[in-house]
């Protein structure tokens, strides 16, 4: 009796697993034609990379290139980008495995994420100079274009950008827990594409835009969610870009980019971009933590003669989303120094 018990509910799993298999294939299909690239897909190489260009070239004025954080999607630019098209050419892209993107073979490392820009912006016909704008550790992969291809920048904003030796001087129990974060979202991430390898989230995409944890804006949150539920690259990409941040790190740091010379620099940094971390630390590592973040913000605007910093209040690390203003008056003001 027992065995049959038990092979009736291996039965049962076995049709569910089929069932939601089937539905949940159906639904990453719908999604995908739901949300269709609002760029183009250019070839970089065997796989596509999608870019999205939006403005008109003006002479004179440089292209803008936006850069996303960690495990980010173009749309995190949602509320900039129409903007700064009113103004100057703008370009947003997903990297290799995010947004629409295809996967690339190649490991996410710095140096290779830069050379698939650079691929990118060459086939799809943008053409420098540009002003880069990298938010997060976005900013430490324009800064390593810039000193790779200083003939093409123009200028840089930096959006609460990372600092290469942050996890250095970071008080050791903060370096801890953003160990542990990286880990954890390692773990997330790769039980949410098993989850969708079945298509089990694209079931639930609908109600996921309600609830999912994203600093995407409202406007684009649905296809944000949408387009990452529609296949398991998104969660691949974000577990592979989430374990080579330190191996990032270290690669700006060997770069030893030391110097932007004369480039128009705007440095945006939200003090209270750790403010919901603080509450974990003993007051005297959240003092240092705070000395600390000054010094980086302040070394970074230092790297041109012509860095400026910007203190973004009411803001945590989305300034994009938090603070769109602030990013795109950075912008323009960095735009009109570099126009020629």
């Amino acid at each position: 009796m027992a065995g049959i018990i038990v092979g009736g509910i291996v039965l049962v799993l076995a049709l569910l697993i089929a069932w939601t298999w089937a539905r949940g294939t159906q639904a990453k299909a719908e999604l995908a034609a739901k949300y269709p690239p609002p760029g183009q897909m250019v070839d970089a190489g065997g796989y596509r990379l999608h870019i999205n260009c939006q403005g008109i070239p003006v002479p004179g004025r440089p292209t803008v290139v936006m850069e996303g954080g960690n495990a980010e999607s173009c749309l995190t630019w949602a509320l900039v980008q129409p903007e700064v098209a009113k103004f100057t050419r703008v370009c947003t892209y997903d990297r290799a495995g995010l947004g629409w993107s295809e996967r690339s073979p190649r490991p996410r490392a710095a140096t290779n994420i830069v050379e698939e820009l650079r691929t990118l912006l060459t086939t799809a016909g943008v053409e420098p100079p540009y002003v880069l704008v990298g938010h997060s550790i976005g900013g430490m992969f324009v800064r390593l274009y810039a000193h790779r291809y200083p003939e093409q920048v123009a200028g840089m904003v930096f959006v609460d950008a990372a600092h290469e030796e942050q996890y250095m001087r970071f008080p050791v129990s903060l370096q801890r827990l953003q160990q542990q974060s990286l880990t954890m979202m390692a773990r997330v991430m790769r039980l949410l594409k098993m989850l969708n390898s079945v298509g089990f989230l694209a079931l639930l995409a609908d109600k996921l835009g309600r609830t999912w944890p994203t600093p995407i804006p409202d406007p684009v949150r649905a296809a944000y969610l949408g387009v990452a539920c529609s296949d398991t690259r998104f969660f691949e990409t974000a577990i592979d870009e989430s374990v080579s941040v330190e191996e990032n790190l270290a690669a700006v740091r060997a770069a030893r980019i030391d110097t932007l010379g004369h480039l128009p620099l705007v440095v945006l940094s939200a003090p209270d971009q750790f403010a919901g971390i603080e509450k974990h630390l003993s007051a005297r590592d959240a003092e240092q933590l705070r000395a600390v973040t000054e010094e980086l913000q302040a070394e970074l605007a230092a790297l041109s003669s012509s860095g400026k910093r910007v203190i973004v209040r009411n803001s945590g690390h989305y300034i994009q989303v938090e603070q769109p203003k602030a990013v795109i008056d950075a912008i323009r003001e960095v735009v009109e120094a570099a126009q020629h």
